[in-house]
Formats: structure tokens, sequence, C-alpha cells
């Protein structure tokens, strides 16, 4: 990776826990089994903006003091726990936007009928993320086992732009998080 100034266009898609995958081989997605980036089951969801990480989410660390030679001053700094938060906002209804602010079960393009919080708000699964930069080249690919949800109101009104989502993701503990550099 070369050090240089970049904007990044971010793009993600989101695979439910729980989903069967057919690639790299038939599964089901969860904690402990990722589907490859190539499975048809990825649902996209759509435009986004505003993509930030906060890696101080939960994060906690403990300061430890020793004496040198009576006074004590501050010897080392260890963590207790690391978390990772994801916010961003959707910027297109899709079916998976309308299912994290109305709590339906699943949704997808051919449903027509649903029932508000019968499924819930949280939605656990895999978040594929693929930043690229101002030159349009591929910069960062990230799979995070995450907790996505909505993060504030939702303006039906007729004088907001459009419809947005404010969504966060938390990112949960898993051995196959990973993330490649280009």
């Amino acid at each position: 990776m070369q050090t240089q100034a970049r904007g990044i266009g971010t793009h993600t898609w989101f695979f439910r826990d729980g989903a069967a995958f057919t690639v790299p081989g038939a599964g089901t997605a969860g904690r402990t089994a990722k589907p490859s980036a190539e499975d048809p089951a990825w649902i996209e969801t759509g435009v986004i903006s505003g993509f930030k990480a906060d890696p101080t989410k939960g994060s906690a660390s403990a300061e430890i003091w020793a004496p040198s030679p009576g006074r004590l001053r501050l010897f080392d700094e260890i963590e207790l726990k690391v978390g990772l938060q994801l916010d961003f906002t959707f910027e297109e209804m899709s079916p998976l936007a309308f299912e994290l602010i109305f709590g339906t079960l699943p949704l997808d393009s051919n449903s027509t009928q649903y029932n508000p919080l019968a499924g819930g708000r949280l939605r656990k699964g895999w978040l594929h993320v693929q930043q690229y930069d101002n030159d349009d080249a591929l910069f960062n690919t990230c799979d995070y086992f995450v907790a996505l949800k909505v993060s504030g109101q939702i303006d039906f009104t007729s004088d907001s732009k459009q419809v947005i989502v404010p969504a966060t993701a938390g990112v949960l503990h898993s051995t196959l998080n990973t993330g490649t550099l280009a």
C-alpha cells in the first residue's frame, strides 16, 4: 500500500446468519462459516454513504502505574476490551433496509406482504465491504461478521430529499473476519 491522499467509495453486501450458501461449497452462514464473495446469495445493499469506522466502540484499557523510585509513573497500558463499529447510510430503499426499519421476517425483491416486528430489527450475518479509491482502483476488501441494525429515525415526509436509512454494524468476533489491502 502506498501512502497517499485518497477519496474512498464504499460498496457493501450482506449475507444473513443461518442462510444457505453454495460457494465455496454447500454450507450455512454463521460466525464459523463464511460464504465466498462469489456466492450468488449475497444481498446487495444498494447505494450507501457516510461509511465510518469507530475503533473505540466498547473498547477499554487499564493503566499500570509503578513506583520509580517513589513517585508513581505510568509504566504500561493494556487492552482489556476491543470493539469496532461501522456506521453508514442506506441511500436506497431495499428489501433489507425495509426489514431493518420494520422488523419484518426476511424480505426479497418478490415480497409483497409483511408483518411488522415479526422478525426483530437486528440482523446478524456477514458484511462484505469493497472500497475503491478516487482512481476507481480497488483499495480495501473486508468481510465482517456483524450485528446490523437501523441507528436512527426514518423520515418518510415529502419534504425530505429521499428516504435514507442510517445503519450501524457492530463487528462481532469471528476468526473468519478478514481484510485485504490492494
